[in-house]
């Protein structure tokens, strides 16, 4: 965002409408002094709410478009989560599955992808592997998750002749502090969608039986190959066996 031309747009707006400074800032419930600094394009001397209720007073959607070292910011955020995708790949080849990554499907216009499938022959069990570097909005990823669980098995089973007997889903997401945050403020979402947590999703990918769900946190590569070490707090959410997050 252009801070001089906001100041520009929001100056315009306000002059066609009639107002004054003092005017605009009485709607937005902010101060006269907060309205001239925005126009003269001061947004750094403004807090976000503040700019946003001006804008909004005038009617004026503002978005955010972060970048990072010259755009190179959606680069890292891809690389992050090919990075998490290479990590539930190995788990699943060291226990002997058939892996496919990035398994797209559209049937009937309905459109989607699942980031890991993976197949353990001997039980006849078909996993898919959601991967997630933020968790942002939680009812469109298990909404999600839930209808991809309904199409994919009998997709693959007339594609490649996978005849699941039992079908699981199994949540990876970058230990952070966020996202921990998130979970925490939605334990009894997760606790009853994935239930199963690290301890278990392991134990079950050695030994697969039946239709587990569960989240995993998983610690993110850094710069040098090494690991981020997880997040330090530990979140207890409901469960059927009242696991604990790790």
């Amino acid at each position: 965002m252009d801070d001089l031309r906001l100041g520009a747009l929001v100056r315009t707006l306000r002059r066609r409408l009639g107002w004054r400074q003092v005017d605009l800032a009485r709607r937005a419930g902010v101060s006269q002094s907060a309205v001239s600094r925005l126009e003269t394009g001061h947004l750094d001397e403004l807090s976000l709410s503040t700019i946003r209720r001006i804008a909004a007073a005038l009617e004026i959607t503002v978005d955010f478009a972060p970048r990072w070292r010259g755009g190179e910011l959606a680069r890292l955020l891809d690389e992050g989560h090919a990075q998490l995708v290479e990590v539930a790949v190995r788990d699943l080849r060291a226990a002997t599955w058939d892996v496919t990554v990035e398994y797209t499907f559209n049937h009937y216009g309905d459109r989607g992808g699942v980031d890991v499938l993976g197949w353990h022959p001997a039980t006849r069990t078909l996993l898919l592997v959601e991967v997630k570097t933020r968790l942002v909005d939680i009812q469109e990823l298990l909404g999600s998750m839930d209808r991809k669980r309904r199409v994919v098995p009998a997709l693959i089973g007339a594609e490649r002749g996978w005849r699941p007997a039992a079908v699981a889903r199994v949540l990876f997401v970058a230990d952070t502090t966020a996202n921990r945050d998130a979970v925490s403020r939605h334990a009894a979402t997760f606790g009853a969608a994935l239930p199963g947590r690290a301890a278990a999703i392991r134990g079950w990918i050695a030994a697969p039986s039946g239709a587990l769900s569960g989240i995993w946190f998983r610690g993110m590569p850094v710069a040098g190959g090494k690991r981020r070490a997880p997040a330090a707090r530990r979140i207890r959410v409901p469960s059927h066996g009242g696991d604990t997050l790790h």
